[in-house]
């Protein structure tokens, strides 16, 4: 039995979380690889430099700082909001008075830590660095320069910061602080933390964090193996020596192949180009280039490729439930999110935690719920261990779906957490939890319940109830809609909020088509034909003419009026406008329009298709068309765009200019446009649902290619070399994870970019939003790795 099976089973087929395995992590690794050129201590005998703020005490001796405290206080921290909305019980704080230093020639900051905490859930600390130089750090939106470390308690720890990517030319000051988040089922807990030997350093062996060029003796490989009938690549720099490659079997070390290293230019670089394409046969291999190579990759189908980051991203999803005993992490949690509904108190916890801190959001357990049952689908026959424990996992999101709803299309629907409650009703550290009746979100989770009850088997017993449900609550999105046609109007932190009209009709259309599936009832049938033909006037179906004389067509607008073209940025459901055309297809085979139909389906994957060449030979879907003077939609750039000010109208044209012109006023952005939230893996696995669908429903290859891509992407096909998920692959990093700690299998929001530029920028600073694990990543990587096993399906492998 290797590894990874022993793990799953001593997790009794996960019903406590998987041991979180760091030996392949980039911290690990950085670490036994650096080479240090210079070293400058930064403690020192003057102990009064160091300051105090917030909370508990700093005790300052000639070697060591020691931050102490509590983990919960009785009163919220001076400018917290009074219901305690979104924070934690305060920040004990230590800070570094530094005189306006140039710290350009070191690269990485080193320190040890010793957490001696009791009954916190995961010990932590953060680092910020203040420069105020030429690029203010922290920036506006105070994600730069930020770094959150967790640690193990009780034991010293060699932490270690690559700075080197980091504007410090003048450097004004150093902070070290930890958050009071309550404790373990509310026991008594005290917070202690011990640095000592904090030094700038100079590692010749630092890591690239921005730009499309490999790092020098690197191969840049898909760590989650590649599938027979598709492209297999690999990257280098050019102008590295080798003019071949090797491919071997990692068992043997047989050469397999030999070739020339290609060279290759393309919009964003030179490279040097590993093809091994023709090797069709399955195993385990490795690339060699000179005295450098990989570590062992797989060749072999789908769902073998993805078994394992299956479970492990199940393993996150688990690790996140609320209002539930987690092994080792957290007890029963959050039963004091409390609100009043018609003369009663309603609680709202269950589901999953939505991200790092400990958020709730209904229609992200929904769409996670949907995905578990997607994967369960397609694992029912050859894997009935993970299948069942997949229902398990999935029963729990309908629970939540279930216990949120209320009366006549009223539901439960978020609310802002930070901390761990003490789970006593009525007293200062509850939370409110929201109530919306919106359409749009009623519309949604009855489609994602239709969806879940064609494919759950006909004895389950939770479909009748199901049916039951969805046939009232679509009634009550129904009655809400015509009352107010796409309105939709909750609080901006929902995940709904940017929805279009575009993804509004996709949604209607999709629902619709899977309620005349479960029913075959004449009204959703015409409800689904008259909203799908709405969606399509909000495709280019004409073209656009492009500088080189082509035109370019199959992408949507928000609307009807073709003014602003659809983008997602954070929140992504690109995936919705392929699952309409599939269903209404699927659902009406004979209907007159369906040629009209395949035609559309064609031209929006052709669409996609042509995204690839602005950031090939990676595999990254560039993310879109944009226009000049979007920014002057101000309702759809302000639904698209949270916590900005007209500071972004500005931002939004420097960032358009670092994207490539393709026609008058039009440009071809690499990576969304956005400001404080930012981060594009869930824009790529979404687009990448689309290309697998419409791949699949048109027989194009190519975008069942590219859509398998997004999952290289997200595991080491990348500039860095770097595996996104915890646990899968090499190179992965710490994430922010600051309520729970690490978990295999987490994802982050993803890669972002620097300022307003369009190139990728991925530093060790381990923050919000973009290194923040987010449950709905995993959700989408379980749909996306679904979809491409319905490719070996057909094929019958």
């Amino acid at each position: 039995m290797d590894k990874f099976q022993t793990s799953l089973m001593e997790s009794g087929l996960l019903h406590r979380p998987l041991i979180v395995d760091d030996c392949h992590s980039y911290e690990q690794r950085q670490l036994a690889k650096e080479i240090i050129e210079n070293s400058q201590p930064l403690m020192t005998k003057n102990t009064t430099t160091w300051q105090h703020e917030g909370r508990g005490s700093l005790e300052v001796s000639t070697d060591t700082v020691k931050l102490s405290g509590s983990t919960r206080y009785c009163e919220w921290p001076d400018g917290a909001p009074a219901d305690g909305d979104y924070v934690t019980f305060g920040s004990i704080i230590a800070r570094l008075p530094i005189e306006r230093q140039d710290w350009s020639e070191y690269t990485q900051l080193k320190c040890q830590i010793r957490p001696e905490c009791t009954n916190v859930v995961n010990p932590n600390v953060v680092i910020t660095l203040e420069n105020e130089g030429e690029i203010k750090i922290p920036d506006i939106y105070d994600r730069e320069g930020t770094h959150v470390i967790n640690l193990k308690n009780n034991q010293w720890q060699t932490c270690v910061l690559d700075i080197s990517n980091l504007p410090r030319d003048v450097i004004t000051g150093l902070r070290i602080a930890t958050d009071a988040n309550g404790s373990y089922m509310n026991l008594k807990g005290s917070i202690s933390y011990t640095i000592k030997d904090l030094r700038l350093e100079k590692n010749k062996n630092n890591t690239a964090a921005k730009g499309w060029q490999p790092k020098e003796q690197a191969i840049i490989y898909a760590h989650n193996g590649y599938h027979p009938a598709f492209e297999k690549t690999a990257l280098i720099r050019q102008e590295q020596e080798s003019a071949e490659f090797l491919l071997k079997e990692a068992t043997t070390h047989k050469t397999i192949i030999r070739k020339a290293v290609e060279p290759l230019a393309t919009s964003i670089g030179a490279f040097g180009l590993l093809d091994f394409s023709e090797v069709n046969d399955t195993g385990t291999y490795y690339l060699q280039v000179g005295t450098i190579q990989t570590e062992p990759f797989k060749i072999d189908t789908m769902y073998k490729l993805n078994y394992e980051s299956i479970w492990k991203s199940l393993n996150f999803i688990f690790c996140e439930r609320c209002g539930c005993p987690v092994h080792g992490i957290h007890g029963t949690c959050h039963e004091d999110i409390v609100t009043e509904y018609k003369g009663t108190t309603v609680i709202f916890n269950g589901g999953w935690h939505d991200a790092g801190d400990l958020s709730q959001q209904l229609v992200q357990t929904a769409e996670v719920t949907a995905s578990i049952f997607e994967m369960a689908a397609q694992v029912r026959e050859q894997q009935p261990q993970l299948y069942l424990r997949l229902l398990e996992e999935g029963e729990w999101g309908i629970d939540f779906i279930l216990k949120t709803r209320l009366d006549e299309g009223d539901r439960l629907t978020s609310a802002g957490i930070t901390r761990w409650t003490d789970n006593r009703l009525g007293n200062m550290d509850d939370a409110v939890p929201r109530i919306h009746n919106s359409p749009y979100d009623n519309f949604l989770i009855t489609g994602i319940l239709a969806k879940i009850v064609l494919d759950l088997e006909k004895t389950h017993p939770l479909r009748e109830k199901l049916l039951q449900v969805i046939k009232e609550d679509y009634g009550y999105a129904y009655e809400g809609f015509k009352k107010a046609p796409f309105t939709h109007d909750p609080v901006f932190w929902e995940h709904t909020y940017n929805t279009s009209k575009s993804t509004f009709l996709a949604t209607l259309s999709w629902t619709a088509a899977l309620l005349f599936q479960l029913t075959t009832e004449p009204s959703y049938k015409k409800q689904a034909l008259d909203w799908f033909e709405a969606l399509l006037a909000c495709q280019e179906s004409q073209g656009i003419l492009l500088n080189n004389g082509t035109k370019l067509k199959g992408m949507f607008y928000r609307d009807e009026t073709h003014k602003v073209f659809q983008h997602f940025n954070h929140q992504a459901r690109e995936h919705i406008f392929a699952q309409a055309f599939e269903e209404m297809l699927r659902a009406f085979p004979t209907h007159e329009q369906v040629g009209l139909w395949q035609q559309r389906a064609e031209a929006y994957g052709e669409y996609l298709v042509f995204l690839k060449e602005f950031t090939a030979p990676y595999p990254m879907f560039a993310s879109g068309i944009y226009r000049a003077d979007e920014w002057q939609e101000q309702e759809s750039f302000y639904r698209q765009h949270l916590l900005v000010d007209k500071e972004a109208e500005t931002a939004y044209q420097e960032q358009l200019l670092h994207g490539v012109k393709i026609g008058s006023d039009l440009y071809i952005k690499r990576f969304p446009v956005w400001f404080s939230f930012r981060g594009n893996n869930g824009v790529l696995l979404s687009m990448g649902i689309s290309a697998a669908i419409i791949g699949r429903l048109t027989n194009n290859r190519s975008l069942l290619e590219m859509a398998h891509g997004q999952l290289h992407w997200l595991i080491g096909k990348n500039p860095f070399g770097q595996s996104m998920m915890y646990g899968e692959g090499y190179d992965y990093p710490q994430q922010y994870s600051v309520s729970s700690g690490e978990m295999m299998g987490e994802l982050p929001v993803g890669m972002q970019t620097f300022g307003n530029e369009d190139e990728p920028y991925w530093p060790q600073f381990n923050n919000a939003t973009y290194k923040e694990v987010w449950v709905g990543i995993a959700g989408k990587w379980l749909s996306l790795t679904a979809e491409l096993s319905k490719y070996d399906s057909v094929k019958g492998e």
